[in-house]
């Protein structure tokens, strides 16, 4: 069996929602839009960008609803389905089968410390056996335990094709994506070193700054498939100069930058303060200033 089911770039997509934690469809339409318009292909739903930890199911599922209903077939749909609560992953899990995606995916429980490496794995085991779509694990670096061990346990669970991997180390990085003989998909995790990643044997990632800067992350992996190094870096350079300006905000400054774009970024729960209209103007200013908004086009 192929597990190579995922490759490109996907966007962990935002949660965009009001003061009562209902969906602002019109502002998910858009966003949905204008990253399939600059080449994304699919979409990371309801994970740590999407504010899994902090909103309720009941969000999360018009999240998934709307997003799957705004691409409309086109790009594929991975749904996040890691929450505080086993009985909350499995609500999600339940509703991700009913409403049809490409892939499951989950952050390892919460307070990872405290649960034994073998319990998390179990953790994956459970949710892969319920799950319609295949799964998409995911290492970070909150995983106390051996990182390669723990890979070559996921893989071989039934129905796990790969993991989201977020890790500074691409030397672990390509040991982890030659298990199987490389039949495992590997999608980078962080936004910036893509490019590191992709040179490691990635089929692909998922990240934040897609949403706002999609054309550009999308030249870096299609620069990255010609063989362009140089034109590639440039791309990551310039998705870097974003990442520079907004390293260390809130989600809810992240999610402010929609503005650039005409979309209504909506509302972002306690304890996340919304910056101010200035504050807004100013994290633009900067942007516009590093080069980053004529490339949100």
């Amino acid at each position: 069996m192929d597990n190579i089911l995922f490759r490109g770039i996907y966007s962990a997509t935002f949660s965009i929602y009001d003061e009562n934690l209902n969906v602002k469809k019109e502002s998910v339409d858009k966003l949905v839009r204008y990253n399939l318009k600059n080449g994304i292909d699919g979409f990371y739903v309801g994970g740590n960008t999407g504010e899994c930890t902090v909103l309720p199911n009941r969000t999360r599922k018009q999240m998934l609803e709307t997003v799957k209903e705004s691409a409309g077939g086109q790009g594929k749909i991975i749904a996040h389905v890691g929450a505080g609560h086993m009985d909350d992953v499995m609500d999600l899990i339940g509703h991700a089968n009913e409403v049809g995606v490409d892939a499951i995916a989950s952050l390892p429980p919460s307070l990872t410390a405290y649960y034994k490496p073998d319990e998390i794995i179990e953790y994956y085991r459970q949710i892969a056996s319920i799950a319609k779509a295949p799964l998409l694990a995911y290492v970070t670096p909150v995983l106390t335990c051996d990182v390669m061990w723990f890979a070559g346990q996921i893989m071989d669970i039934e129905n796990v094709v790969g993991i989201k991997l977020t890790i500074a180390d691409y030397y672990l990085f390509e040991k982890i994506k030659l298990i199987k003989d490389g039949n495992i998909n590997i999608l980078n995790g962080p936004d910036e070193s893509m490019l590191s990643g992709l040179v490691m044997g990635a089929d692909g990632a998922i990240g934040t700054t897609y949403n706002l800067m999609p054309a550009t992350a999308c030249g870096i992996y299609s620069s990255f498939r010609k063989n362009d190094m140089v034109e590639a870096l440039n791309y990551q350079h310039k998705l870097n100069r974003c990442i520079d300006v907004l390293l260390g905000s809130n989600i809810a400054k992240w999610k402010s930058i929609l503005t650039v774009l005409d979309i209504d970024p909506g509302y972002t729960v306690d304890p996340a303060r919304m910056p101010s209209e200035s504050e807004v103007r100013e994290v633009v200013a900067l942007l516009e200033k590093a080069g980053c908004t004529k490339e949100m086009v």
